[in-house]
């Protein structure tokens, strides 16, 4: 038997360590041989026996339409921040299991066995993944502008004049845009708005407002 695994997002050390490990579990564990990918496309999302995405902080929340395209097995989320809870995310990681990237190598294990039995499960992958219901997060047209000047490095102060606005609203729209991805600190706030310009979606507004800034 062989388990096709496809990562996505991880930096160089990390990834070889994660594949290791990978590569090892399953040998040893299940006597399996593991054929791992790192080219996200949709051939290689519909082909994946357990997908491993990196995710940062707030990114569950988001729309990601590409795995629309999975079709089996398990879904695993590492994530560089708090972990959440299922009925708050996206139809495409409603069924994801989560696991810090700073877990325990025990930790992994169970992830793993658990991936490995949605794979096995009668109803692995046979979910409505539709996105006409879906309840991602995203950002106003309004909150979109003030991100993309914020993402750029520009004072509170300077947007609010450049918009029309009190910087007191700027602040606001900073605030609960925090709240609403669950983010705790400027450095996730900018990591994520890193994530939604790079999204492949059309249209992307943030991209095109960065690129117009």
């Amino acid at each position: 038997m062989k388990i096709n695994v496809l990562l996505r997002g991880f930096d160089a050390l990390y990834c070889h360590g994660l594949k290791t490990f990978i590569v090892d579990y399953f040998r040893m564990n299940f006597s399996c041989e593991t054929q791992i990918t790192t080219n996200f496309n949709r051939e290689n999302i519909s082909r994946a026996d357990i997908i491993v995405l990196s995710l940062c902080a707030g990114e569950p929340f988001l729309c990601s339409p590409e795995l629309l395209a999975r079709k089996q097995g398990g879904i695993i989320g590492v994530i560089n921040g708090h972990t959440t809870t299922a009925k708050t995310l996206p139809i495409c990681f409603r069924d994801m299991i989560f696991v810090s990237r700073y877990a325990s190598l025990a930790d992994f294990q169970q992830v793993f066995a658990r991936a490995l039995e949605a794979l096995h499960s009668n109803d692995a992958g046979t979910h409505n993944r539709s996105c006409s219901a879906c309840q991602h997060k995203s950002l106003s047209p309004k909150q979109t502008r003030i991100m993309a000047n914020l993402y750029l490095g520009k004072p509170v102060m300077k947007i609010a004049d450049q918009l029309g606005i009190n910087y007191k609203t700027v602040c606001a729209h900073k605030y609960n845009i925090m709240k609403k991805f669950e983010l705790h600190s400027d450095y996730e706030l900018l990591a994520l708005l890193t994530k939604m310009a790079q999204k492949n979606c059309r249209p992307n507004l943030l991209r095109d407002s960065l690129n117009e800034g």
